[in-house]
């Protein structure tokens, strides 16, 4: 570049302006295509919800969501092992140990789950074998979150949407099977659920081979870094659930539960912004602030209109996805959803600070995470666990973007941008 900008200095401008077109066209693309696939893997959960809760009712629907959250929390290192492969990329000399390691957890996992059972299904009011059936899934669970990974941090979001889109269809199709067999419906969901995840993961191994090996070095403090903020992630999208089960009753609960799958997807669609920008960032450092701003740009004026949708037409929302037994819970819609704006916002700015090994985010997120299960501890309403969600998430995201501003000023001030 010296040289050719000294002889050539107007070839050299159309030629770096060409990059950044480039890469702006490259982004936009990963984004229609993760953002496609999101959104109609999206569709299918909202299926297989509206399915189930008009089938079930609140009652069973609560044991449905505690199976589904009891599920997300053994698989809680799925998510994590995502995000570390998306940052870190394919190691092909260690991909034969790895997978030993991923497999060998999975086991030991649902293993335990199967011995704790008893013990679980007294404490949570479930059935101990349903809860082993539907904990099938998670034996394969890892490894397919690599191979998921390893797709996203090479870009290839077709094959990561078309896996996306392939786990959550199945789940319809459990959902379809359960109203046919009526009599045993959460065994046929749990069942399917298992053969969901064993088909996806096969068809995932084919693509990932053909990957090519990319990434940086596995350093500690970044892979370390990294995997908190999957656990964040992942136990914001499920302590609720499982405290309202244990500490509400059997319909509140249930209610309380079918309010968060609605709510929930507003901070779902940050899913797919966040990991478009991670990689994007990877990819070109330089532009990381345009990314970041574009990323957080969109998600936010896609969850202000479903928090519209949520203000003006929560009674239609709710009893076209979950009946009209949970018609009690409309009142708390448009307030439960803008905790979930603040906490998808989270989401993209720890992604962010993956990108840019930057973790005062971790630090703010992990403490307002303290918090908000302390609040729900001492809650015992709908009513309460709403207030200490969305109180707790507003508060975070503040605290958050006023540390992360005072500390780009601050760094700017002292000559130099600080590493945090």
């Amino acid at each position: 570049w010296p040289v050719w900008s000294l002889c050539f200095p107007g070839r050299v401008g159309t030629l770096k302006r060409e990059v950044r077109r480039t890469k702006d066209r490259e982004f936009w693309r990963d984004n229609g295509i993760f953002g496609a696939a999101s959104l109609i893997a999206g569709l299918f959960n909202y299926l297989y919800h509206v399915v189930l809760a008009h089938v079930l009712g609140p009652r069973h629907y609560g044991d449905l969501t505690t199976f589904l959250n009891v599920t997300a929390f053994l698989v809680l290192p799925a998510p994590v092992v995502t995000l570390v492969y998306t940052r870190m990329g394919k190691k092909l000399r260690k991909g034969r140990r790895q997978a030993w390691y991923l497999w060998g957890g999975g086991v030991a996992i649902w293993l335990a789950l199967a011995a704790a059972s008893p013990f679980l299904g007294r404490l949570l009011h479930v059935s101990p074998f349903l809860l082993v059936v539907f904990t099938l899934e998670v034996v394969p669970s890892f490894a397919l979150a690599a191979n998921v990974g390893i797709l996203q941090r090479v870009r290839w979001y077709v094959w990561a949407g078309l896996l996306t889109v392939l786990n959550t269809g199945f789940r319809v199709i459990a959902a379809g099977i359960a109203v046919v067999f009526h009599r045993y419906p959460l065994f046929w969901v749990g069942l399917l659920e298992g053969v969901a995840a064993w088909v996806t993961w096969s068809v995932s191994r084919r693509p990932t081979e053909r990957a090519p090996a990319a990434g940086d070095p596995s350093r500690v403090e970044v892979i370390s870094g990294t995997a908190v903020v999957g656990v964040i992630n992942v136990l914001f999208s499920i302590v609720d659930g499982l405290l309202a089960k244990h500490s509400l009753g059997a319909i509140q609960a249930g209610r309380y539960n079918g309010l968060a799958t609605i709510g929930h997807t507003i901070q779902f669609i940050s899913g797919s912004f966040g990991t478009v920008m991670l990689t994007s960032i990877l990819a070109d450092p330089a532009r990381k602030w345009r990314f970041l701003g574009i990323s957080g740009l969109v998600y936010g004026s896609i969850a202000l209109a479903a928090e519209g949708v949520f203000i003006f037409y929560g009674r239609w929302v709710v009893t076209m996805i979950l009946g009209r037994h949970f018609l009690p819970i409309v009142g708390f819609l448009p307030q439960f959803g803008w905790g979930m704006m603040a906490l998808g916002l989270l989401n993209i700015l720890m992604l962010f600070s993956v990108a840019e090994n930057r973790w005062a985010v971790i630090g703010t997120t992990g403490l307002g995470l303290i918090w908000w299960v302390g609040r729900l501890l001492y809650s015992h309403s709908v009513a309460a666990f709403v207030a200490s969600t969305t109180g707790t998430l507003l508060g975070v995201l503040g605290v958050t973007v006023g540390l992360w501003a005072w500390r780009e000023g601050a760094g700017r001030g002292g000559g130099g941008q600080r590493s945090w």
